[in-house]
């Protein structure tokens, strides 16, 4: 290719085959342009094999709802709620409208806040929705709080189909992301909790 864009008077038509002369610069320019782009084809293709294997489909189950989400597993978020230890599986607030109750999700900043007032919920009782406060620390906000809610089970479609019970979800009022690749996080530990489903109907 080099040769023909440099030196295409130098490629001759020889018994039906292109040949030429190949000086020493083309030939080293050849493979030193040859390992760049297969080491940046290489990496393309690394990443995408890692970022797919990382990012799977979990499904909540609550109150007698479900809703998929896709989620990436986050080696990093080893949150538990304090009191209970339980393992947390960060939700985006959006991915859990028509799921969650409408009146927990609109009044998110009011608990976080700790407003518990009633005519703010259409005068509903914030604490019927039996949610916990998760304090968690991370890059820029050491101090910061999910309103977390416990479903009655979540199903994560990895290599094989599992389900748990034992985790609770944290609403984070934003975006993870700004490809919407994923919308929730899920820590690696809580995959290896996880067991067959007909285990876990069987344990119901």
């Amino acid at each position: 290719m080099l040769l023909f864009l440099i030196n295409p008077q130098n490629i001759i038509l020889k018994n039906n085959h292109l040949s030429g002369t190949y000086p020493i610069k083309i030939v080293l320019m050849g493979g030193i342009l040859g390992f760049v782009i297969i080491n940046i084809i290489s990496k393309m293709i690394v990443n995408r094999i890692s970022q797919k294997s990382m990012i799977c489909e979990i499904e909540i189950f609550y109150k007698g709802n479900s809703k998929k989400i896709k989620t990436m597993i986050d080696t990093g978020n080893l949150l538990k709620e304090p009191i209970t230890q339980k393992d947390v599986i960060i939700v985006e607030k959006g991915s859990l409208i028509g799921l969650v109750e409408d009146d927990l999700l609109n009044n998110i900043k009011n608990i976080v806040k700790g407003n518990f007032i009633d005519t703010a919920c259409n005068n509903t009782d914030y604490y019927s929705y039996k949610f916990s406060i998760i304090p968690f620390s991370s890059l820029g906000n050491e101090n910061g709080i999910l309103v977390g809610v416990k479903p009655d089970y979540v199903k994560i479609y990895e290599e094989e189909e599992k389900a748990i019970n034992n985790v609770l979800i944290g609403i984070y009022d934003g975006r993870l992301t700004k490809s919407n690749l994923y919308t929730s996080l899920i820590g690696l530990n809580i995959l290896k909790e996880g067991y067959d489903e007909k285990k876990f109907v069987k344990t119901i």
